[in-house]
């Protein structure tokens, strides 16, 4: 019995039970990854201040009911901060905390962006409400930059610009009739005109001229802004251009000081 017992144990495995597969030298084993941890306290944070309403100088959690609420270091909880603080959403007051900062629009003016492209990276949803869509006679700076013959007209497109439920800003912009009226087949309401002009309609955008001017509010702009006319606000003037070099966007940005920031590198020679 004994040296039978030894012949089983010495056996391979019973009749019709698998071995288990041996992995073979450098097989690469997969394994479910997550976000980092901050980046996950960030976005419930982003989430927080979107759905909660929560006012420009509104103060956040503090940095110890983060680290108990997501069972984290404190140095996990400051690197999510400190990354809505680069987007500059939230700022760190020192001995108080960190508090809700003003939306503002960050336009690098080196790069050419469209208002959505400028806040999806602070996880902000932007969209437009459609004041005027109409062919009109083109104003004279307008002929000008179209190079159009006087009388000729054009495809205005009024809009506001809004974000986490506030006008950022009043955009009247121009277009030839072609690209106009092909523009307004699509939702103007939702999607930046600069990425219908390039996915729907093709037009490959090159670079634009721009000018900002700080100057009193005229009575349209002040009305649509909701402000007083005469409330300083600034004024860009951009002409975009495709690659080619032909004029295709021709448009005035009015808005208040505090919604928007503009930054440029600039290089010494």
């Amino acid at each position: 019995m004994e040296s039978t017992m030894m012949t089983l144990m010495k056996s391979g495995p019973a009749a019709g039970v698998e071995k288990p597969a041996t992995p073979k030298f450098g097989a690469l084993v997969v394994k479910s990854s997550e976000p980092p941890k901050y980046l996950r306290i960030r976005d419930w944070l982003m989430d927080r201040i979107l759905s909660s309403r929560l006012a420009p100088g509104d103060k956040l959690p503090s940095e110890s009911d983060l680290t108990r609420q997501f069972n984290v270091s404190r140095v996990t909880v400051r690197q999510a901060l400190e990354a809505l603080r680069d987007d500059g959403i939230i700022e760190s007051r020192h001995g108080r905390g960190w508090f809700l900062r003003r939306l503002c629009a960050v336009q690098n003016l080196g790069r050419l962006q469209g208002f959505g492209e400028m806040l999806a990276p602070m996880g902000v949803e932007a969209r437009s409400e459609v004041l005027d869509l109409a062919e009109v006679p083109a104003p004279e700076p307008v002929a000008a930059a179209f190079d159009l013959p006087k009388g000729s007209s054009v495809m205005q497109i009024a809009r506001l610009r809004i974000a986490s439920g506030r006008v950022m800003s009043y955009d009247l912009s121009y277009f030839t009739r072609d690209v106009g009226r092909r523009l307004r087949e699509h939702d103007l309401a939702r999607k930046d005109i600069f990425a219908l002009l390039e996915r729907a309609l093709d037009i490959q955008l090159g670079f634009a001229d721009v000018t900002i001017e700080i100057s009193p509010a005229e009575d349209m702009p002040a009305r649509r802004l909701g402000i007083t006319p005469g409330i300083p606000i600034f004024k860009l003037t951009r002409l975009t251009h495709d690659r080619r070099g032909f004029p295709v966007d021709f448009e005035y940005i009015y808005g208040l000081p505090e919604t928007h920031q503009f930054k440029v590198r600039v290089p010494r020679r």
